[in-house]
């Protein structure tokens, strides 16, 4: 069962690109820290290591993902191994992605269809599924195969959406409305109001990344603003 205390939330996820300065566990233990001292009813964490640290600071709720290459492509999650690490790690939440994009992708030795793998993680691990999808039809599916939750991480990340980069309001009202799973908002929120916009539309949760722990990207906004 997805956390009840995550209801009406703020999902802070506390991530760094590879590459980034912040892609570094102490610095996003920080962060974290940081992040639940202003409120943040969970976090959301990328790594064995990220999560075992953010494990050690809180006994909130945390939704752990696992990025991988698979066929040359990141993928959330993609194997029964993954999601098994992540939980040892003190994930209480398991998410992966479940698009009918990743269906698509030929089956390798490295990465396990979605539908089975929710099975798997329930089964053997006894963890709760946050689905990430990027559309209604995927939200549907997820559902259906069993997924505790469902979360819009994806939209703008496979070849359908990728040309869009705010959310999709009309999206979060319409899953909100008629899954009866929790329905989280992830991606493309920057601003506070749009995180009570999603709550009154019926979403369970809301998850915020970059617009809270990037400086890069923060900045990034602001300086546009001198040069527009």
């Amino acid at each position: 069962m997805f956390p009840s205390s995550l209801r009406g939330a703020l999902i802070v996820s506390c991530q760094a690109a590879p590459g980034d300065p912040l892609d570094d566990v102490e610095t996003l233990r920080r962060i974290a820290i940081s992040v639940l001292r202003g409120g943040a009813g969970g976090l959301r964490a990328n790594g064995v290591e990220c999560i075992a640290a953010f494990r050690r600071e809180t006994g909130l709720p945390i939704i752990g993902i696992l990025k991988q290459y698979v066929d040359g492509a990141v993928v959330i999650t993609p194997d029964f191994a993954s999601a098994a690490a992540i939980s040892n790690a003190g994930a209480d939440v398991v998410a992966l992605d479940c698009t009918s994009e990743r269906l698509k992708a030929p089956t390798t030795a490295s990465g396990d269809p979605w539908p089975q793998l929710i099975l798997r993680i329930h089964d053997e691990l006894k963890k709760p599924v946050l689905a990430d999808v990027s559309s209604f039809e995927d939200a549907l599916a997820a559902q259906a195969a069993g997924a505790d939750a469902v979360a819009t991480t994806l939209y703008g990340f496979t070849p359908e959406t990728k040309q869009f980069r705010s959310v999709n309001w009309q999206l979060v009202e319409q899953m909100a409305s008629q899954l009866s799973v929790p329905v989280i908002v992830e991606g493309h929120i920057t601003q506070p109001d749009e995180v009570k916009r999603a709550l009154d539309l019926g979403a369970y949760a809301v998850v915020v990344g970059s617009a809270i722990t990037r400086p890069e990207s923060i900045t990034a906004r602001f300086v546009k603003t001198i040069h527009y």
